[in-house]
């Protein structure tokens, strides 16, 4: 039986028109889409595939993006040239990598993750190399068959999807809009799918993604009144959220001041900042981890 793994061409081009609260830079790997991130839902694609091992051919910033990966059991390929990204001389090196691993390999570069995983089963029905081809233009992933030569490269089998996701990259102008329309397209035909909501609970529910949601605004707004505003929430109630929060919590989540010229302003506190990431990075994870088990449970009604 023919030996599938894959690689992942991690790149870690960043995308400086998007940035974080700190104006860096958010790199290409780590970038979040569909309640993940981009080499997240990459490999949740290629493990329900059942495709393994999985190799991430990773540039000088591996060790951040091993840490963002720690728990997703997957192989790094040090590349450690730190020059600027050129697909054919990573793909050829992670070849070289591979070959030893595995019979046949599957070719995802980081910034195309929207390829569907019917697309993924199509191609590995080949016994040979193979390129998705939609519209008459040739997309990714692909799949390269091992023979004592090395990859076949040259002999790749053409292979017709009806999925414009396999040419959708996140380097293409409006690239990263186009794409998470795509998916969401995508997830409303579809129809079948699970919903994960994280609620954190003493004696009572009081943190979720509301209150999350009120907490982000007021942040970016400065104003408790325009973020209930922005909500569709009153002023009394968005009070009592943040009141019940503090006293769960233990310690105030807002700085306020209140009065002068520009009428006062409220922003997050340090502690409740760092609570806002963790339970954002815990509801990311639950929504990845809940998908992997619904797509197992749910496969055949979906």
């Amino acid at each position: 039986m023919m030996k599938t793994g894959a690689i992942i061409l991690a790149s870690w081009q960043p995308l400086e028109k998007n940035r974080d609260n700190e104006d860096m830079p958010i790199f290409l790997p780590m970038y979040p889409l569909d309640g993940t991130t981009v080499i997240k839902r990459e490999i949740a694609a290629l493990r329900k595939a059942s495709v393994s091992p999985i190799l991430v051919l990773a540039d000088c910033k591996k060790e951040i993006l091993k840490n963002h990966l720690s728990h997703n059991h997957v192989v790094f390929i040090e590349d450690d040239a730190c020059q600027e990204p050129d697909r054919e001389r990573t793909l050829q090196a992670g070849l070289a990598a591979a070959r030893s691993q595995m019979d046949r390999v599957i070719v995802v570069p980081v910034d195309m993750p929207a390829f569907s995983f019917q697309t993924l089963e199509k191609l590995l029905t080949y016994q040979k190399s193979t390129i998705p081809i939609y519209d008459r233009q040739a997309g990714w992933p692909r799949t390269y068959v091992f023979s004592d030569k090395g990859a076949e490269t040259t002999k790749a089998e053409q292979v017709p999807v009806d999925d414009p996701g396999v040419l959708l990259s996140l380097l293409d102008p409006d690239g990263i809009e186009k794409t998470q329309q795509y998916l969401k397209t995508q997830r409303s035909i579809n129809g079948l799918r699970c919903k994960t909501k994280v609620i954190l609970t003493r004696e009572e529910d009081f943190f979720g993604p509301g209150v999350c949601r009120l907490l982000e605004y007021i942040d970016e707004t400065g104003s408790i009144q325009a973020a209930a505003s922005r909500m569709h929430m009153s002023y009394s109630k968005s009070w009592k959220m943040i009141n019940k929060v503090e006293q769960e919590m233990g310690f105030p989540f807002l700085n306020r001041s209140n009065g002068g010229r520009s009428g006062g302003s409220s922003t997050l506190t340090e502690e409740g900042r760092l609570f806002i990431e963790r339970y954002q990075a815990m509801s990311q994870d639950m929504r990845r981890i809940s998908q992997n088990f619904f797509d197992v449970y749910f496969k055949d009604f979906q």
